[in-house]
């Protein structure tokens, strides 16, 4: 019974030394998460953006033009099979 309870106790200790260590690790990896959330907004920033971009040759357009497209006629997507008119090796096959 006294050797139950000391193989009981040192699983206990063995246990409670890998909690241990577990806590420490998810600790770490929170701080990295959390420096890594920060470097992540400030490499998002607009500003950041917009600097990179005019650093790189990139401008905003003189001017902005929209293109009005007319209303779509409801008509299947192209390359869609006609039923109708089936075409292709199935097409011999149909009545």
């Amino acid at each position: 019974m006294v050797l139950g309870l000391v193989a009981l106790n040192a699983l206990l200790a063995q246990s409670s030394f890998r909690v241990d260590d577990l806590e420490q690790r998810v600790g770490v990896l929170t701080q990295a998460n959390l420096e890594l959330t920060r470097q992540q907004a400030a490499l998002s920033a607009p500003g950041r953006i917009a600097a990179w971009a005019r650093s790189h040759g990139m401008r905003l357009p003189d001017e902005i033009r929209f293109l009005h497209v007319p209303a779509a006629r409801t008509a299947a997507p192209a390359g869609a099979a006609d039923h109708d008119h089936p075409t292709g090796w199935l097409s011999e096959a149909l009545p």
